[in-house]
């Protein structure tokens, strides 16, 4: 039996000027785990990953909880594993990002839990990007992380698309630009920047979700955001915004399982 729901989602190269894969290939996508534990050493969850076979898995943040002292024991045993069977790309959501930031309270938390997941072969993506080749389909992972400010409760930012390009660079040409960025609320920038499929996470599928409706709330406490839990297109660009495998601010769910995502590749 198992506690949380498989999405699945398709994604075609067709659409892109890319070289389609030789096959069709899976990723899964998980965000949000908050240092749950679904079994024994997380044994549920790594079974289903397993048993979706996929070329990577791709991690969209926030799979510990910046608690006092940090929780952070079953999100580094889950990424330990799944290393030793698949290339893992991770970014930082808020809650990693706010050991980085606010180190007078959390002291060194953030270099150990980096410095761990990097020692067990973890693409850990600061502002930063990889190549990488499934099934001989070009990919070009990037890692984009918001300042904290961006998460605050009650405060509304805006993001320019020049301080993605800032901080990134550009997006690269022949490649399928996957963007990993954990708030899905600036979709409209990462779009306008250039990435052809991104991956967020952050609004927990939005708590409680209403028939016709969707999701009630963000952790920001805003009622009804625009993007809570799947797939939103923009023209040719792609998000899709995964529910979470745990819960934090608010830690309940009605009519919103978990979810464990699984994006189809095809030409």
């Amino acid at each position: 039996m198992s506690d949380f729901k498989v999405t699945r989602y398709k994604l075609r190269a067709s659409g892109m000027s890319v070289r389609g894969p030789e096959e069709p290939f899976s990723i899964v996508f998980l965000s949000d785990l908050h240092n749950k534990s679904y079994g024994k050493g997380n044994e549920r969850l790594l079974q289903e990953i397993r048993n979706q076979d996929p070329e990577a898995v791709l991690i969209g943040g926030d799979l510990l909880t910046s608690a006092d002292p940090p929780q952070m024991e079953a999100a580094l045993e889950v990424m330990k594993e799944l290393t030793r069977w698949y290339p893992i790309y991770a970014v930082n959501g808020n809650h990693e990002q706010r050991l980085k930031e606010q180190t007078e309270k959390y002291g060194d938390a953030y270099d150990y839990y980096s410095q761990a997941v990097r020692s067990f072969g973890v693409h850990l993506l600061e502002n930063t990007s990889e190549y990488a080749e499934f099934c001989r389909m070009p990919f070009r992972i990037w890692g984009y992380e918001l300042p904290l400010d961006y998460y605050r409760r009650g405060r509304s930012f805006t993001l320019m698309t020049e301080q993605v390009t800032e901080a990134l660079g550009a997006p690269k040409e022949g490649c399928c630009n996957v963007l990993l960025a954990h708030n899905p609320v600036y979709f409209d920038t990462y779009a306008a920047w250039g990435a052809d499929l991104t991956l967020s996470g952050h609004l927990h599928g939005g708590i409680v979700r209403l028939p016709l409706l969707g999701g009630v709330i963000s952790p920001q406490m805003k009622l009804f955001p625009d993007y809570t839990r799947g797939c939103y297109t923009k023209e040719n660009h792609r998000m899709i915004v995964g529910a979470g495998l745990g819960s934090h601010t608010i830690p309940i769910r009605i009519n919103n399982p978990p979810e464990l995502g699984v994006i189809d590749v095809l030409n």
